[in-house]
């Protein structure tokens, strides 16, 4: 905070400046703890999403995106540079992801990436009861939850092509491969 001039200095005048002191310090505090947070929340990246304000909107399923926009950001300030690459890439398929960089010519750049790390989602029911929805999970006859099984991040190789075309720099030539293991 910054320091202020006083009107006349007095005692009364610090009194009533130390009162409210502390609330102050506390708001400024909790202002700049959501200031830090705030670009990171995952509303924000669904509110990004569905108003259409980035292009990767059109390129990313939003589920992804929201999970991933504060780290596709922070590399797009760099897009291009094979960290951007890595960071984006790894978050969005998971630390286990093989990527493999060649340069064959000037302006040509290849990927290849291999995905491996998976996400489980519940098989569950929806019914209406007393005009609600009600979710129940589906399980075996034995009592156990059913679950499915699926590559984390992108599923085919034509979404990652769509999201990779708005991180490219003009003048590269980028192909890129996906393997899912």
């Amino acid at each position: 905070m910054t320091a202020t001039q006083k009107f006349k200095g007095d005692d009364l005048e610090l009194q009533m400046e130390a009162v409210g002191q502390p609330i102050m310090d506390s708001v400024e505090f909790q202002l700049d703890a959501f200031f830090d947070g705030a670009y990171e929340a995952m509303p924000l990246g669904d509110v990004i999403y569905e108003s259409g304000r980035s292009p990767l909107a059109n390129a990313i399923d939003q589920e992804i995106f929201r999970q991933s926009f504060p780290e596709i950001y922070d590399a797009f300030t760099v897009a291009g540079t094979f960290e951007s690459y890595i960071t984006v890439f790894k978050k969005i398929f998971g630390d286990t992801v093989e990527i493999d960089f060649t340069v064959p010519a000037p302006g040509k750049l290849n990927i290849d990436i291999v995905a491996d790390e998976v996400e489980l989602s519940n098989f569950i029911s929806r019914t209406i009861f007393e005009n609600l929805y009600v979710y129940d999970n589906i399980v075996t006859q034995d009592g156990d939850q059913i679950v499915f099984q699926s590559i984390k991040g992108f599923k085919t190789q034509y979404e990652l092509e769509q999201m990779l075309h708005e991180m490219v720099p003009a003048g590269i030539f980028t192909n890129i491969s996906l393997s899912l293991s």
